[in-house]
């Protein structure tokens, strides 16, 4: 019985370190939301972004992300927005849930210089089944550790951030998963502390033909007992209609992804990566999203602050 609990222990504390870390996402050139809650109300607002990721598609037990957001402005305070999303993420037998509302406010500095800030509450909640992870027919084990899910207790959350914007320039840092006290799992005596985590994004909007944009983003991230990310993406833009990007993030994977704005209120963008240090097909990456807007069809509305 002994030998099980530490078992049961190193699984649950490798779950621990791993539901910290923030789920991967690129759909950051059509909701910038996802990059910081910054964005929320000055970005795409108004509309309802759906995405689905599926990560190491050549591999079984890879991650899953589903992501629902939706930022506005407040119609009563000036320059200020709000959003909310929902991210479920699962790999192997290790699933979590982030359920956050945020808060922006867009301060004008100097002229065309904008420093906006946002911050984000919500809940997370991760699980774990061990019936996933003991599925030798012939391994022997107490059925009450393995069939049923481990749940964590409910865990208070909140990220915070603060973007820079002068006319096509953006820079940002946004720190995240942050909380207080120690979080815990209802079935077991095992506590962890969650792992924050940092951000730090800059892009710039540069039309270099008529009808023609380009928009170059770095993006760095890492955190508590997290090795620092480094990434770099282009997206090129034509009519404002057909998007079309490229991704390199270390250690070596390359993508790609196109995107369209089909109609008025509604957007929709692809992107593939691939690893480039293993066997072609293992660590394959696909990610669709899809924006509506339903309010372009029925009212008219200024335009956002912020592009």
């Amino acid at each position: 019985m002994k030998r099980i609990l530490i078992i049961l222990t190193t699984i649950l504390t490798g779950a621990a370190a791993y539901s910290q870390q923030s789920p991967l996402s690129e759909s950051y050139f059509l909701d910038r939301y996802t990059l910081a809650p910054s964005y929320a109300g000055n970005f795409n607002s108004r509309y309802l972004f759906l995405g689905y990721r599926s990560d190491w598609t050549g591999i079984g037990g890879g991650p899953k992300t589903l992501r629902f957001s939706y930022n506005d402005l407040l119609p009563f305070m000036y320059n200020a927005g709000y959003g909310g999303k929902i991210v479920y993420d699962k790999a192997g037998i290790f699933s979590q849930l982030y359920v956050m509302g945020s808060y922006s406010y867009n301060l004008q500095v100097f002229d065309e210089h904008h420093v906006m800030f946002g911050l984000s509450m919500g809940l997370y909640h991760n699980t774990l089944n061990l019936l996933d992870y003991y599925n030798d027919p012939g391994y022997n084990i107490d059925p009450a550790l393995v069939q049923q899910d481990i749940n964590s207790k409910v865990k208070f959350m909140s990220d915070f951030s603060i973007v820079y914007t002068w006319k096509g320039l953006d820079a940002g840092v946004l720190f995240s998963n942050i909380s207080f006290g120690d979080a815990a799992y209802k079935e077991v005596d095992l506590k962890y502390n969650p792992l924050s985590n940092f951000q730090f994004h800059a892009s710039y909007l540069y039309p270099f033909a008529e009808g023609w944009d380009l928009s170059p983003l770095v993006i760095i991230r890492g955190g508590k007992y997290i090795k620092t990310q480094f990434e770099i993406a282009s997206q090129v833009v034509w009519q404002k209609r057909l998007m079309a990007s490229i991704v390199f993030r270390d250690p070596g994977v390359l993508g790609f992804g196109f995107g369209a704005n089909i109609d008025k209120g509604i957007k929709v963008a692809y992107n593939f990566n691939f690893a480039t240090n293993v066997e072609m097909g293992a660590f394959n990456n696909h990610e669709i999203t899809l924006g509506i807007n339903i309010f372009e069809y029925i009212s008219e509305r200024d335009v956002p602050m912020v592009k």
